[in-house]
């Protein structure tokens, strides 16, 4: 007998589709898919009605809408013709195109009528409770209704359930929750309109993000990946330049962000567009242009567990991550990407340069907020007859970070100093700085007990707190001294000072070099025969070098600078050599042979920007003059801020530190020293010198490395 042959049809159980439609797990994603739907539709306008009373919800968009070809694929599941990330005919970047968007529309109600024209005017219904009942979904075919009355676009009636209508209007109560349905697409050609029973709202009410708090900004914040630069503003102000380095082809990057110091209960005053679930401040990320519902990837917290002084947290904005490519998926709440090559690094980057966002505004905030630029509240007397501004700019704290920017313009009541829209004027007829013969002459015979006494006082022209290299050279602890200044306003000379090292009193002024870590607390004191005791302190945090310099290995040894471990020279193997044995060496027993090759470093270094096509115009009319040809390179680097930017960002070493040490008298010193070492070794070469020559040998080295090997520097 023969093989019988009969056939069994597959068939598809209506519950399927509850089972898909747990891929949209709340109703605030769903309506983002229904709005996301408008948005691929070429729509200028989506407009969403919830009417609680009327237990109806209603999504009507301008877009293309539907022929019959469209709507046969709106119901043929997990079938799209979106690509997702790719442009389409409207110029947008796609969003959806797993064909699961009509399953959004039952997570509001089981009943649902669509009224769409393209070419034709259609309308139909579908009841889910039937469908999801079905034996075989595939058997089930939907009424198409032509209506000649229906208009351009696409509207979507539902039905809502009370527990839904419910939760609906409870959770678009929240500011912070409706204002992110209106401003869930970062473009300005697609507006959405939001009515809750009698509250409208529009997209198109929000005001600039630049107006929140103008009062409290303390930067504004810019960086694109192609220009790869962090741009900082302050009041208006560009005030510095980062580079930023961008290497990626798998997306694109921009970045547009205010950052507060706001006082107690600010935030409050800031658009709840920027509040997160914890209520806290954050700058919202858009991928392709819909918002993404992630607070982590640009976490304004994430300073604090690092460095808690450089946390800039109260921060506001824009992140948009813009991609074409197709790996790049979300988990069902489109909250977090799915891990992947491409993902990692999207992540990995955020994370980074919101570090360095923060760390390098951190260190500049006490500069700009308290805006104490000057070491002095008064001109001093010796300056009384200058009309020099170079002399008036030496009244400017030394550790002021935007020292050099400062305006200074002299007045016929004093001298103006003025940085980013702020400035201060300082005079000669200050109350502490006024001659005691031109005061009331009453105030000669005040008591102690007088209130009115001015209180003597101390200024420093540093920072409380100063770190220094060891070896140290010797400090003369008068020169950290700005002005003395008595109960009667006259200046006193600084000699007449006490001063305490660790609570113990020195007969001298002079600190000798100190050779191990230590912290010497210094307490300068000035008896005042009216006021009392007028004091000071100054905290001298003695450290070792961070790094070392190698060709290959690490060595914890004698040429070293404060930047990431093992920084590599590259242009030179026989430099990196040099620096391995000098490292090896011990500098008391080797002293001689130390001296002759920190010259050699500079030589070499020299000679190898001299000979690289990339700068071979740079000692032009220098001739042999070597000393000269330091300086230039030096003056190259410190007269283009993105230069020591990018050698910042290269080698880990912070960009204070370097802009501090690219100083032309130091490394001028640096080869005199090298000179005399070189000739008169063991007579007149000291260890110190000997360890000044390798602080700048090694930073001559670095930069050397970074001009002929950065792209960033030309």
């Amino acid at each position: 007998m023969g093989n019988k042959m009969v056939n069994s049809k597959i068939k598809v159980s209506g519950n399927i589709l509850s089972e898909l439609s747990e891929k949209i797990p709340t109703n605030i994603i769903a309506l983002n898919e229904l709005i996301k739907n408008s948005y691929d539709a070429g729509s200028s306008l989506v407009s969403i009605t919830i009417d609680t009373n009327r237990k109806l919800f209603i999504i009507k968009d301008d877009g293309s809408g539907m022929n019959k070809d469209d709507i046969d694929t709106l119901f043929h599941i997990s079938k799209s013709t979106k690509i997702h990330g790719k442009k389409n005919e409207f110029n947008r970047i796609t969003q959806g195109s797993k064909g699961l968007g009509f399953l959004s529309v039952f997570k509001f109600g089981k009943n649902v009528e669509w009224k769409t024209k393209k070419d034709k005017g259609y309308s139909f219904s579908v009841d889910f409770s039937k469908l999801i009942a079905m034996d075989d979904i595939s058997q089930c075919e939907i009424e198409l209704i032509e209506n000649k009355d229906i208009g351009k676009g696409t509207e979507i009636t539902i039905n809502l359930d009370d527990y839904t209508s419910r939760i609906l209007k409870d959770y678009l109560a929240d500011e912070k929750n409706y204002k992110k349905i209106l401003h869930s697409f970062n473009d300005n050609d697609f507006t959405i309109n939001l009515k809750i029973d009698d509250s409208s709202y529009s997209s198109k009410e929000l005001k600039p993000f630049l107006e929140n708090e103008k009062k409290y900004q303390l930067y504004h914040v810019i960086y694109n990946s192609d220009d790869q630069n962090i741009i900082f503003y302050y009041n208006g102000h560009k005030i510095m330049g980062e580079i930023f380095s961008f290497d990626s082809a798998n997306f694109k990057l921009d970045i547009d962000i205010l950052i507060f110091q706001l006082k107690p209960h600010g935030k409050e005053k800031i658009d709840k567009l920027f509040v997160n679930h914890k209520d806290d401040l954050t700058p919202l990320i858009y991928y392709n242009s819909n918002l993404f519902n992630n607070y982590d990837l640009f976490d304004p917290n994430i300073m604090k567990n690092i460095k808690t002084d450089l946390v800039l947290n109260q921060m506001i904005g824009y992140i948009n991550i813009n991609s074409e490519n197709q790996s790049i998926d979300f988990n069902s709440d489109r909250s977090q990407f799915l891990q992947n090559e491409v993902t990692d690094s999207i992540v990995e980057f955020l994370k980074k340069i919101n570090r360095f966002i923060q760390e390098i505004g951190g260190e500049k905030k006490k500069h700009l907020m308290d805006f104490d630029i000057l070491w002095t509240q008064a001109i001093p007397l010796e300056y009384y007859n200058i009309t020099d501004k170079r002399e008036f700019k030496k009244l400017i704290r030394e550790d002021f970070a935007f020292r050099n920017l400062v305006k200074i313009k002299i007045k016929n009541d004093g001298v103006l100093y003025s940085l980013f829209g702020k400035s201060v004027l300082l005079k000669k007829e200050n109350v502490i700085n006024t001659p005691y013969s031109a005061r009331d002459t009453k105030n000669k015979t005040r008591s102690n007990n007088q209130k009115n006494d001015i209180p003597a006082k101390i200024n420093l022209n540093c920072q409380s707190e100063i770190e220094i290299t060891i070896p140290s050279s010797q400090l003369n602890l008068l020169d950290y001294i700005a002005s003395i200044y008595d109960s009667q306003g006259r200046q006193i000379d600084k000699n007449q000072l006490d001063i305490e090292i660790n609570k113990k009193k020195v007969k001298s002024n002079i600190l000798s070099s100190i050779k191990k870590p230590c912290i010497k607390i210094v307490e300068y004191v000035y008896k005042d025969e009216t006021t009392g005791p007028a004091i000071n302190s100054l905290k001298l945090v003695f450290k070792e070098s961070i790094s070392v310099i190698t060709s290959n290995r690490r060595q914890n040894k004698l040429i070293a600078i404060p930047a990431k471990e093992n920084y590599i020279i590259k242009y030179n193997s026989t430099l990196g050599d040099l620096i391995n044995e000098i490292n090896n060496l011990n500098i008391k027993n080797y002293k001689g042979v130390i001296s002759c090759s920190l010259r050699i470093i500079f030589e070499i270094s020299v000679n190898a920007i001299a000979t690289a096509k990339k700068h071979s115009n740079i000692f032009l009319n220098l001739g042999n003059d070597f000393e000269k040809k330091v300086i230039k390179i030096i003056n190259h680097i410190k007269s283009n801020s993105q230069f020591v930017s990018a050698i910042a960002v290269s080698t880990g070493i912070n960009y204070h530190t370097l802009n501090n040490i690219l100083i032309e008298s130091d490394f001028s010193s640096a080869i005199k020293k090298s000179h005399i070492a070189v000739h008169q070794t063991t007579e007149l070469t000291m260890e110190d010198d000997i360890r000044y020559i390798a602080k700048y040998a090694s930073f001559f080295a670095v930069i050397t490395n970074e001009m002929l090997f950065n792209s960033k520097i030309g």
